[in-house]
């Protein structure tokens, strides 16, 4: 409830709240200014919102007793309802969005296993049980022999972590044997296809043909 109050203060000394006073003989509406409410300590209080302890000394004072005479006790703080409904709504957003800020962003899907599988990769090639002419399926069936992990380690996995750890250290053990596939030669017509034959049997035909 204090938090609530502090923010509907809050929100009159900005602009976007009316406070209004309630009370006298006749009944009258007033709206007060915001700097006059600052002026009545106990009107802004949890534990006030009233005028019922304001003194004659307060400069305040006379101004809310020429609107409502000797009853000034009797006067109350009010707000309209519609203002209230719009303030609110806006409050809630506004705490979303900071607390959204201040929540740190969690990583997402499942974590990089990188970290735990450079070092068995370290102590593989320290121990002289792979080298980078063994390829990387050999790396990797090691890797998962010796963390015996569930689910194993991916080769691509495998293969990202050596890349880093020979980019950090720039040691050739940790280097990665890049194969390339080569093109697959073309034969020429001519040139064990069958195609010199064929062309010999089409002659042929020709030459038998009736004409």
């Amino acid at each position: 409830m204090d938090r609530a109050i502090a923010e509907v203060l809050k929100a009159v000394d900005a602009g976007e709240l009316r406070a209004l006073a309630i009370g006298g003989r006749p009944r009258r509406i007033v709206r007060l200014d915001a700097e006059l409410t600052k002026m009545i300590p106990a009107l802004r209080s949890p534990r006030g919102r009233g005028f019922t302890f304001l003194r004659q000394s307060n400069p305040a004072y006379h101004q809310l007793a020429s609107w409502f005479g000797p009853l000034l006790h009797e006067a109350v703080l009010a707000f309209r309802e519609t203002e209230v409904q719009k303030l609110g709504p806006k409050l809630m957003r506004a705490r979303r969005i900071a607390q959204k800020g201040d929540r740190q962003k969690g990583p997402r899907g499942r974590p990089s296993r990188m970290a735990i599988v450079k070092p068995v990769i370290r102590n593989l090639v320290a121990e002289r049980k792979w080298n980078p002419t063994m390829g990387m399926k050999a790396l990797t069936r090691e890797v998962n022999r010796a963390g015996k992990w569930v689910p194993a380690v991916s080769q691509d996995t495998v293969t990202r972590t050596l890349d880093l750890l020979h980019e950090q250290t720039r040691d050739r053990r940790f280097y990665r044997v890049r194969h390339r596939r080569r093109p697959r030669r073309r034969t020429r017509p001519g040139r064990g296809d069958g195609s010199d034959e064929t062309e010999k049997r089409f002659k042929c035909r020709l030459r038998s043909w009736p004409n």
